[in-house]
């Protein structure tokens, strides 16, 4: 009797949980969709912030910006009866920054570095040639071809656990993670590709 009600708690939680999680999703879901509909026009000497300003007059959202953002950028554009998270996005992928528009907390993110986690298949933590290889792979990646390592971004690599984390600017994601698709990719059996 006792391992019998043990079960049906234990089910009865796994349930409750779901469902909190089930209707977290609905309301996020819910919530995204009914999203305003923003229009917006924009001369040539605009801020990026005076541009979200006027976007968001009226609504309840605030905006969030990261590191490396510039919001006294100076911007143009037209944005006519556009979905919110869209209006923002055509403001701000021109630049090279990631927007997040969170409905539930009425927040927009806006972020110039973004940060991506792979798992590249076990390399003996003694191939100091591999490592070596890639983190000088992902410095030139993330930093560009100079020594001044102007553009921001990090690095972190754990050999011992096969794991590497990147920050960098949005338009560097895109070459960072076609590069370490194939190394993440890889079965324990196969041969890293030469760079």
């Amino acid at each position: 009797v006792r391992h019998t009600w043990e079960t049906l708690s234990a089910e009865r939680t796994a349930r409750e949980q779901q469902a909190a999680v089930d209707q977290a999703t609905e309301a996020y879901t819910d919530a995204r969709r009914h999203l305003p509909v923003v229009s917006l026009t924009t001369g040539e000497q605009t801020t990026l912030a005076e541009a979200l300003a006027l976007l968001l007059t009226d609504l309840p959202y605030t905006v969030v910006y990261g590191p490396y953002v510039e919001p006294t950028t100076v911007l143009a554009t037209y944005i006519a009866h556009q979905r919110l998270d869209r209006a923002v996005a055509t403001l701000v992928h021109p630049l090279g920054y990631a927007v997040t528009v969170e409905p539930t907390s009425r927040e927009i993110h806006i972020d110039a570095l973004v940060t991506r986690h792979w798992t590249v298949p076990p390399h003996p933590v003694t191939d100091t040639q591999f490592w070596t290889r890639l983190r000088d792979t992902l410095q030139v990646l993330v930093h560009g071809e100079s020594d001044t390592r102007g553009e921001p971004g990090t690095i972190v690599a754990h050999p011992e656990a096969g794991e590497v984390t990147v920050s960098a600017r949005v338009p560097r994601m895109a070459l960072i993670e076609a590069h370490m698709r194939p190394l993440a990719a890889l079965t324990a059996d196969e041969e890293v590709p030469a760079w």
